[in-house]
């Protein structure tokens, strides 16, 4: 595969995981943390599953943009 080509797949990766890291805060701070019920900490479970996620993947591509493949 064309380094380039591969360079830019891996940052289109990363744009993606940017993406929907940004979108997973915005719905964390639109409708808050409340503790009023059990739905509201399973909510919140789930942001942070959701969030730890998006941070494995993003290290992933990260990992594979500093170190290419030998030739």
């Amino acid at each position: 595969m064309d380094p380039g080509l591969r360079t830019a797949l891996l940052l289109l990766g990363l744009i993606f995981c940017g993406f929907f890291a940004v979108v997973t805060i915005y719905v964390i701070v639109d409708t808050g943390l409340r503790l009023r019920t059990y739905g509201d900490i399973g909510a919140i479970g789930l942001y942070g599953v959701s969030l730890l996620i998006v941070v494995m993947i993003a290290a992933g591509l990260i990992g594979a943009l500093r170190n290419p493949p030998d030739d």
